[in-house]
């Protein structure tokens, strides 16, 4: 009896540190728990579930895979399994463990809105769309599922549904601030909009936390912006970032480490290294700092009738790190071999192939791929990367404007981390330049693409050895998902009054545009 008490108090704390977000806190936790009661499932799925929301998803696995077999039909551990499983991108996988849930209980709210996500991920919107119909069936008040809807609606590009659902999210809960920053980025705010007026009197609120106000400031710094009042767009860009940059605690060292080592290793290594051009599909690299139009080339490339656009994919990075880091020492380029060389393409074929597109190119945009742009000439030698530049006080200040959903751009919420990240990229370039030559790449200055957009496409198509497409032109009209940043402006034909938009601000800038080489 005292056993099962005790089990009972446990599971309790567990719940509560689960709920806290308190996830290092259960892993400490729940590795004593899982020792002391063997067989109980409950503890192998809170330690899995904990391990998996600190990104250790490999681990999370091994241990989701032993609750499992202690309890075959628990929804909630296969539920687990189908997250981690799409984590590490084991999309088909995944998709079984949610059916699998969905079966035993075909209203599972999480089940549900996970497979739409996942069906989102694998560009099956229409699919995602109606799971979520069916979820708002059984579930017409929960707050998250609205909101899950209202994102996707958002990616692709129906903004009307997307303010219908994220407004019905907020009235069943008012404190869930991060939807004013995401209806932010797809409205035009007035002097006296209704929104605007709700969202400052929220940041009264003396109860709301600290990561709920910066949802707040990050919206109120695109409103201000919008009513022209630069001073306070400022500040509240400023409180916005201040506090996430708090959160993240962004060193640029571990970046700075990877170049040195790629620039002693790369070229004495791989110099007659170069895998056979045997790829099944044709692989089109965007690389670039993010905000350096990037998504306006995945666009223009995604209308044509033969290419795909799978947004920013994390497969190469992944495949990289899983061959080259190593624990404690970090990465070692000294590792570079042919054969690691094959892993990491079979690592990527074996990725985007799960994708399921049946068009003969792939985009795979993912910008922070510029670190990498050596191994994808090596080890995809008939792929096309395009480097996208632009005005780097523009990158810069676009950036700082933005919340991420990524951990991988902490150098964005601080000023003097975004020139030092921006300077970098810089050597990275002319490293790669030099040692791959010239026309290894295509180098896309956004400012020109856009002045001269026919011309522009043209030569971006031929770059790719693609045919003429009008669509291209036309590529606003296309019903892709878009879910960076760029989701709205992407949705416009070419503009042009982004270009230098950071001189509203100039006073502000001066140590930014002081620390960036020119």
């Amino acid at each position: 009896m005292k056993q099962i008490e005790l089990k009972k108090k446990e599971i309790e704390k567990i719940i509560n540190l689960i709920n806290a977000k308190k996830f290092d806190e259960v892993i400490l936790k729940t590795k004593l728990l899982v020792k002391k009661f063997p067989n109980e499932y409950i503890f192998y799925n809170a330690l899995g579930m904990a391990l998996m929301n600190t990104g250790q998803f490999e681990k999370s696995l091994n241990i989701l895979d032993k609750a499992i077999k202690l309890n075959e039909n628990n929804i909630h551990v296969l539920n687990n399994l189908g997250l981690v499983h799409g984590y590490l991108a084991n999309y088909q996988k995944a998709h079984e463990y949610f059916d699998r849930a969905l079966k035993i209980k075909p209203n599972f709210l999480n089940a549900l809105i996970n497979l739409a996500n996942l069906k989102e991920k694998l560009n099956l919107n229409n699919d995602a769309v109606e799971i979520l119909k069916i979820a708002l069936k059984y579930y017409p008040e929960d707050y998250f599922l609205h909101y899950t809807i209202g994102t996707i609606y958002q990616f692709l590009g129906d903004f009307k549904n997307s303010h219908k659902h994220y407004k019905k999210s907020l009235s069943i809960n008012p404190e869930f601030t991060e939807i004013y920053r995401l209806m932010s980025m797809t409205k035009k705010f007035g002097e006296n909009d209704e929104d605007f007026e709700i969202i400052k009197s929220k940041l009264n609120d003396k109860n709301l936390t600290e990561i709920k106000k910066m949802h707040l400031h990050f919206a109120l710094g695109k409103a201000f912006d919008d009513t022209k009042d630069f001073k306070s767009s400022f500040s509240n860009f400023k409180e916005g970032n201040d506090i996430k940059n708090k959160l993240l605690r962004f060193s640029l060292q571990p970046d700075q480490n990877i170049f040195n080592n790629l620039k002693q290793n790369f070229v004495k290594k791989c110099d007659h290294l170069t895998l056979n051009k045997d790829s099944d599909k044709k692989i089109i690299f965007i690389i670039g700092m993010p905000r350096s139009g990037t998504s306006l080339i995945e666009q223009v490339l995604s209308a044509h009738e033969e290419v795909a656009g799978a947004g920013e994919l994390t497969f190469l990075t992944d495949a990289i790190y899983k061959e080259f880091f190593l624990k404690p020492s970090g990465f070692d380029f000294n590792l570079i071999s042919l054969e690691k060389f094959k892993k990491i393409k079979n690592f990527y074929n074996e990725k985007i192939n799960q994708l399921n597109y049946s068009e003969k190119y792939i985009v795979d945009k993912a910008p922070l791929n510029f670190k990498w742009a050596g191994f994808i000439r090596k080890i995809f030698p008939n792929a096309y990367i395009i480097n996208c530049n632009r005005d780097p006080m523009d990158i810069c200040w676009s950036n700082y404007k933005q919340y991420y959903s990524s951990s991988n751009l902490g150098f964005a919420y601080n000023l003097k981390n975004l020139a030092e990240f921006y300077n970098l990229y810089s050597e990275y370039m002319i490293f790669w330049q030099k040692s791959l030559g010239e026309k290894s790449l295509l180098n896309i200055k956004y400012e020109k693409f856009t002045e001269n957009f026919d011309d522009g496409v043209k030569k971006l198509l031929s770059f790719c050895n693609l045919k003429w497409s009008s669509k291209c032109v036309e590529f606003y009209k296309s019903k892709n998902s878009v879910s960076t940043a760029s989701l709205a402006q992407v949705r416009k034909p070419i503009y042009k009054t982004s270009v230098a938009s950071w001189k509203n601000y100039s006073i502000y800038l001066e140590d930014l545009e002081n620390s960036l080489k020119k």
